[in-house]
């Protein structure tokens, strides 16, 4: 009895030196990404985006990119918008999304953007000898192939009344979506953007010359926006100063332009979450939870189920990580595996240590003694529901009130 209590002493240590290593050779082997330069700031021109946090979802995500100015910062940009010498309005219209698929992740849309723009631009068009929509871009467009990201509707720009100029155009094709709460899996938000930008060729059009100011009143969407399956969460539209970290070989300073964001948001059903992945996951940690009301003497029927629900459980996350991207996080559906995981190993654990114990009092002559081993291994027996649910419960607690806020 002494040997294999050594023995298995000697094991334990020896598995947890294992892990310790393994922990060790992975945070030294571990990548740290770098991040790039490239950012966003939201403009003070006119917009429509929450940006309020007590108007936020209690996940606290937002499609906010970037970070607010400041009130230094939002005077002298408030400033410049006025002293912008070349000024267009954009508005868009979503028509259709569809096909959102989060292993990319990207989506497929189409829909009207439309510009009304200002004298002075028309000027500097004419001059150049192009149509506006050659220095309009969409950024995230992923389709290289795809028709002109731009089509315009009609012959040409409409002279307005106020001696504007306006011009409508079709988009189609398939997007980059770069913004979603993977965290918080199943439990999500998705943010379809549309980016549109000044496509500048020698630094003319910077955000200190061309401003993209948001037509707020007419933007939208159709009835056609929609993802089925998903929760639709409203669009926004708003202005940011996208800062590039190179000023494209032009000389001088890193260059700065003016940037349109529209975007729908979605977000994914709780009750259909819980139903679709996690009732699966309950029923199989209630087969651990009631893997010790199986009889003592029917060790093998014991010993199977930890084994059945352990490939299983493998089945049921490699099936739903399929839907995702390669993430260099765990979701937090993930983390919930990780409890199944550690609970159905350690009831393996117990149910081959209790089947010894059984073994050892068959051959224990001290009738007392085998008592007081058969009321020790009941009570674990009895108590081994209550610790698995309350052991599980603050862990999934703590997995969930530990995402980063708005992550």
């Amino acid at each position: 009895m002494r040997k294999q209590r050594r023995w298995n002493l000697l094991a334990t240590l020896a598995l947890l030196l294992a892990v310790i290593l393994a922990f060790v050779a992975i945070t030294r082997i571990d990548i740290t990404p770098v991040q790039t330069r490239d950012s966003l700031r939201l403009s003070t021109s006119a917009r429509s985006l929450t940006v309020d946090p007590r108007q936020l979802p209690p996940s606290g995500w937002t499609t906010l990119r970037g970070e607010l100015l400041n009130a230094g910062e939002a005077r002298v940009d408030q400033d410049a918008l006025e002293a912008a010498p070349l000024h267009a309005q954009l508005g868009v219209y979503a028509n259709t999304t569809s096909e959102l698929a989060l292993s990319v992740p990207s989506y497929a849309a189409s829909g009207y953007i439309w510009m009304v723009w200002d004298g002075a631009l028309q000027a500097y068009l004419e001059e150049a000898g192009i149509s506006i929509d050659e220095r309009i871009t969409l950024l995230n467009t992923l389709i290289t192939d795809a028709p002109p990201e731009l089509d315009p509707v009609g012959d040409g720009p409409e002279r307005l009344a106020d001696g504007g100029y306006y011009q409508l155009f079709t988009y189609r094709g398939r997007y980059l979506l770069d913004q979603a709460s993977f965290r918080h899996y199943p439990f999500m938000s998705v943010s379809l953007p549309l980016l549109i930008e000044a496509n500048d060729l020698d630094g003319s059009l910077s955000y200190e010359q061309l401003r993209l100011e948001p037509d707020i009143r007419n933007s939208g969407m159709g009835f056609n926006a929609r993802i089925l399956g998903w929760l639709n969460q409203g669009w926004s539209i708003a202005e940011y100063r996208h800062q590039y970290a190179t000023n494209f070989g032009q000389g001088g300073s890193e260059s700065d332009y003016s940037l349109v964001l529209f975007e729908i948001s979605f977000g994914t059903s709780a009750w259909a979450s819980v139903w679709r992945l996690l009732l699966p996951l309950a029923v199989l940690m209630a087969m651990v939870l009631l893997v010790f009301k199986v009889r003592p003497d029917e060790q093998d029927a014991r010993a199977s189920i930890p084994v059945t629900v352990l490939l299983t459980l493998v089945f049921l996350q490699q099936t739903y990580r399929g839907d995702l991207p390669l993430l260099p996080f765990l979701t937090f559906l993930d983390q919930v595996y990780v409890v199944a995981y550690v609970v159905t190993l350690v009831a393996f654990v117990l149910v081959i240590w209790i089947g010894r114990r059984y073994a050892d009092m068959e051959v224990m002559e001290d009738p007392e003694m085998k008592a007081l081993v058969r009321d020790r291994l009941e009570q674990l027996d009895n108590s081994w529901p209550v610790v698995v649910v309350i052991f599980s419960s603050l862990a999934i607690a703590v997995a969930w009130f530990t995402i980063p806020p708005g992550a």
